[in-house]
């Protein structure tokens, strides 16, 4: 019964631990500087998150159209017959 809970209070210790080095590693950022540079920093990482979201779709839709190419080489150049049987 002590172990478990002495084990319980060493995985809340952790996680608060855990925290508080997130908090240590923004923290710098965001009250460093002129007090324009939090809401530029802001508008600035969403700019980026939206810009890797474009790039991650453009990326995707060019795996689906080589995945079609190569379906219709293979099936209309080379004759190879694709089937998918569920089981």
């Amino acid at each position: 019964m002590l172990t478990s809970f002495l084990q319980l209070v060493q995985a809340t210790l952790v996680g608060v631990g855990t925290v508080q080095r997130w908090l240590g590693l923004w923290q710098p950022l965001a009250s460093s500087g002129p007090a324009l540079l939090g809401p530029f920093l802001a508008l600035s990482s969403i700019l980026v998150l939206a810009l890797l979201t474009g790039v991650a779709a453009g990326a995707l839709a060019v795996l689906i159209v080589a995945l079609l190419a190569l379906y219709l080489l293979l099936t209309e150049v080379l004759g190879v017959t694709i089937d998918v049987n569920p089981a």
